[in-house]
C-alpha cells in the first residue's frame, strides 16, 4: 500500500513540476524571452518589483476566424517583495476581437459623427463606456510553475482565471501590454492600430 502510493506520489509530482527549470538570469538574458513589461512600487520603505516576459517560441495561433483572432504563450513573471523572489510560470490565451479595437471604435465613432449632430463631448462619453465594456481582448490564464530565482521550484497556484477582459488602464496595463506584445509578434501591428469598418 505505501509502495502505491509514492508511485501515485512521485507521478502526481512528475506533472506539476516541468521539466526544465528557469531562472532570472535566462530570462534577462535568453534571445527567446522578451521583456514586454516592468514596474517599481512607489511605496516607501518597500522593495517591490516585477517584470513580465513573453517565450516567443511558444506564440501559436490557435483560431483565426477574423475578426476574431485568438493566440496562446508562455508568460513569465519575475516578482521581487523586499527579500521574496518569485518567477511565475503561465500559459495565456488571449483572444482578440479586431472589430472592437481602438482604432476600430474610434473609425465608427467619427463615421458616426460625420452622419449625425453628435457633439464631441457625448462622442467621448459613448468611446468611454465602449472601451470599458468591451475592450477587444479577452484573456484566460492557468498558472504552470512556480520557481524561485535560482530555477529552485517552488509550490504553485491552482485554479485557472477563465475569460476576464483586458482593458487598457493603469490597473491593467501589465496584462494589455503582454496581449499587445503577443499580438505584435505574430501579425507585426499592434492591437490598437488594427482598424476594421
Amino acid at each position: 500500500m505505501l509502495h502505491r502510493f509514492l508511485i501515485t506520489l512521485g507521478l502526481m509530482l512528475a506533472f506539476t513540476i516541468p521539466a526544465q527549470a528557469i531562472t532570472i538570469e535566462e530570462l534577462t538574458s535568453q534571445p527567446q524571452f522578451k521583456q514586454v513589461s516592468q514596474f517599481v512600487s512607489d511605496i516607501p520603505n518597500v522593495d517591490e518589483r516585477g517584470a513580465s516576459y513573453i517565450d516567443v517560441n511558444t506564440i501559436k495561433v490557435i483560431g483565426f476566424e477574423p475578426p476574431i483572432y485568438t493566440i496562446k504563450a508562455t508568460v513569465y513573471k519575475a516578482y521581487q517583495w523586499n527579500d521574496e523572489k518569485v518567477i511565475t510560470v503561465k500559459d495565456m490565451t488571449f483572444t482578440y476581437d479586431s472589430s472592437n479595437s481602438a482604432a476600430s471604435k474610434i473609425y465608427r465613432a467619427q463615421q458616426q459623427g460625420s452622419a449625425t449632430s453628435n457633439t464631441d463631448v457625448d462622442t467621448d462619453a459613448t468611446m468611454n463606456e465602449d472601451m470599458w465594456s468591451n475592450p477587444g481582448i479577452m484573456r484566460d490564464e492557468e498558472e504552470i510553475s512556480r520557481f524561485d530565482f535560482d530555477g529552485t521550484p517552488r509550490p504553485i497556484h491552482r485554479g485557472a482565471f477563465l475569460r476576464r477582459p483586458v482593458v487598457k488602464d493603469s490597473l491593467n496595463k501589465e496584462f494589455y501590454d503582454i496581449a499587445d506584445a503577443v499580438y505584435y509578434e505574430v501579425y507585426k501591428e499592434h492591437f490598437d492600430e488594427v482598424i476594421v469598418n
